[in-house]
């Protein structure tokens, strides 16, 4: 990243007389098209990992002295420089390098039907202007069956470049292939250092779109677990109130046919100790019949054929 110089304004030259805009550019749509996809993705709400003030822009001209004439790149983009207060002040209105206190770090042109010398002249242009990095794209192919061609400093001249990484910016550019505007076709993208294009803002709402639209569809999917889970939860409830009916119908049957079993018991006890010890026997009948243990009452009767006396009786159920 170039580091701007200062300079007393009583140094700046006089401008009164450059000509600093002359309204010539004829772009085509599709140079319009690809001049914006360069700069708007920088102000799109991105992350760049730009964290100093820069300048993205097209056709904007360039003035490195006032003895030399400016070039307008398609596009430039120039890092660690102090934004105008004024931009409709003369000396702002383009990028005149003595006011920005230095060049931008990379400039791209796009080779249209009609070349303009950006093998020629430009890359002389450039170089004389220490801009770092120049970028050709090509996308008709009108300079040979390369469409991307970038070159680095070095020295006072270009030399070509393996790669299209811009290690002072941070950043790189790459061909992608897809739609933008609905155009389809291969476009110039700025993008990260793993080559992965910095997203557009409609490509960052599209984005957010589908990020909202899976946190819903999960919201649903959440809540329709959760819907199942409580009909579970529902016929589990029902189940178990079923059962607890059912278990109290037993119990209440299990408690009459005991009824009914000491009911019976207690008849032929009641029997048993008449036929065998009189009025004696019934004397005792009264203890026994508060005895609730079914399994007593049967051994009393078990007994009762083979008892001598009522203190055999008694000893069963006094034990």
């Amino acid at each position: 990243m170039s580091e701007p110089s200062i300079l007393d304004p009583s140094q700046f030259p006089d401008i009164s007389g450059l000509v600093l805009e002359d309204d010539t550019p004829l772009d085509s749509f599709i140079n319009e098209k690809q001049q914006r996809l360069l700069t708007t993705v920088f102000y799109s709400g991105a992350d760049t990992g730009i964290t100093v003030p820069f300048i993205a822009a097209a056709n904007v001209g360039l003035f490195s002295s006032v003895r030399q004439p400016g070039i307008a790149p398609d596009v430039f983009l120039s890092l660690n420089i102090t934004a105008a207060e004024d931009w409709w002040e003369r000396q702002v209105r383009s990028y005149l390098f003595w006011e920005f206190g230095k060049p931008p770090e990379v400039v791209i042109e796009i080779v249209s039907p009609t070349p303009g010398n950006e093998l020629g002249s430009k890359l002389i242009d450039y170089a004389r202007m220490r801009i770092m990095y120049y970028v050709v794209y090509d996308p008709l192919r009108q300079l040979g069956n390369t469409m991307l061609r970038v070159f680095q400093l070095q020295g006072k001249s270009y030399i070509p470049k393996d790669d299209a990484f811009f290690p002072e910016v941070g950043l790189g550019v790459t061909l992608w292939q897809g739609e933008f505007e609905n155009v389809n076709g291969t476009w110039l993208r700025w993008c990260y250092p793993n080559g992965t294009p910095i997203p557009t803002g409609d490509e960052l709402v599209a984005q957010r779109e589908a990020q909202l639209s899976q946190t819903e569809a999960q919201l649903s999917q959440t809540e329709a677990q959760l819907s199942q889970a409580e009909a579970q939860l529902s016929q589990t409830e029902a189940q178990l109130s079923q059962t607890e009916a059912q278990l109290s119908q037993t119990e209440t049957q299990l408690t009459e046919e005991q009824t009914r079993t000491k009911q019976a018991l207690m008849l032929g006890i009641e029997l048993g100790l008449k036929l065998k010890f009189g009025d004696a026997g019934l004397a005792i009948l009264s203890e026994i019949s508060a005895i609730s243990d079914v399994s007593l009452l049967q051994a009393i009767v078990s007994t009762l054929s083979t008892a001598n006396s009522l203190e055999r009786i008694q000893q069963i159920y006094r034990t």
